[in-house]
């Protein structure tokens, strides 16, 4: 079973969902959120991912990784301030 850290074992697909690593605070997105895949660049070196709060991130291999399908999603409050 994948934590949220440990490194995708192969490259993502687009529109396949992914999970965040590390925290993303200017993004005002934490470990454990969870996206779409939206554009690949470089055979999985780097992905662009869409989240539900409208934010568009580049993000490295080793900052996000696959939703597995033993994973349940979790919701938590959009920050507002």
């Amino acid at each position: 079973m994948n934590t949220l850290a440990e490194p995708l074992a192969e490259p993502l697909a687009e529109h396949r969902r992914a999970v965040l690593t590390a925290d993303q605070p200017q993004a005002e997105l934490i470990a454990g959120d969870v996206g779409v895949v939206v554009f690949i660049h470089g055979e999985g070196a780097a992905y662009e991912v869409e989240f539900p709060n409208h934010a568009v991130l580049t993000l490295e291999a080793d900052q996000v990784r696959a939703l597995g399908m033993e994973e349940i999603l979790h919701v938590r409050p959009q920050r507002t301030e």
